[in-house]
């Protein structure tokens, strides 16, 4: 399956219309790429192309007069001026191609980051795409990755996450998160046609507008395994199953 790193996904995903309101500003990483998103955005989310589980993410964020906090896992360090700082987040790379994106204002629960992830799968690649599961993952003290196994984090049913978020109460935005993720589906199935499932991983903002961050084709279950409620996780399963 060609491309399937994050940057071959972005590239499929901002063709479609809708979609592209749906996706933060992309594009690989240079020193001026940084630079430029600084300014514009004040903090700037750098990650890896390939891989997965939130590692080797990077946040950088303009303290002014020269002053960057380059936040990393659970590690904060403040670096003055431009080059000492484009050697030091370079220093903190895994050897792989690396994206710049705005980062986004994520919901947060008692101060910590959340977002969505939703499972779309198909029993063949002439079957419509169905949702099978979601959940919230709630990232761990002092990281802004929400991964839950890298941040010691925590899952949470999608509708108790909301209500207990400061991302404003929507009717709509459910609806809105269910369309996205078959639009997204829709859209990677014919870019790779072998496809039966993606995990994707959605931001909602304090706005409550939800952001494509992610699309896992070979997501784990084990997010889905840590709830009270069991369905999800037995549906997915028997998807997988056919």
């Amino acid at each position: 399956m060609p491309n399937v790193g994050k940057w071959g996904k972005h590239k499929h995903l901002i063709k479609d219309e809708f979609l592209l309101e749906h996706l933060p500003r992309t594009q690989l990483f240079t020193p001026d790429g940084l630079w430029e998103y600084a300014e514009t955005y004040k903090s700037v989310m750098l990650k890896p192309s390939g891989g997965g589980g939130g590692a080797g993410i990077i946040q950088v964020t303009s303290k002014g007069e020269d002053r960057y906090l380059v936040h990393a896992g659970s590690s904060r360090r403040v670096v003055e001026g431009k080059d000492n700082t484009v050697q030091y987040v370079k220093s903190l790379f895994r050897p792989k191609p690396y994206l710049l994106q705005p980062r986004i204002p994520l919901g947060r629960i008692d101060g910590k980051p959340f977002d969505v992830r939703v499972m779309v799968q198909r029993a063949n690649k002439r079957s419509p795409w169905i949702i099978t599961g979601w959940v919230a993952k709630v990232a761990g003290a002092g990281y802004v990755v929400t991964n839950v196994a890298r941040s010691r984090g925590r899952v949470l049913p999608i509708r108790t996450a909301v209500q207990q978020s400061n991302v404003p109460d929507s009717i709509h935005l459910l609806p809105e998160v269910r369309k996205i993720s078959l639009a997204a589906a829709n859209c990677l199935g014919k870019a790779y046609p072998t496809l039966r499932e993606i995990g994707l991983d959605l931001g909602i903002d304090i706005h409550a507008k939800p952001w494509i961050i992610e699309a896992n084709f070979r997501p784990s279950l084990s997010l889905f395994r840590q709830l009270k409620d069991q369905t999800f996780y037995r549906r997915i399963k028997a998807m997988r199953g056919r």
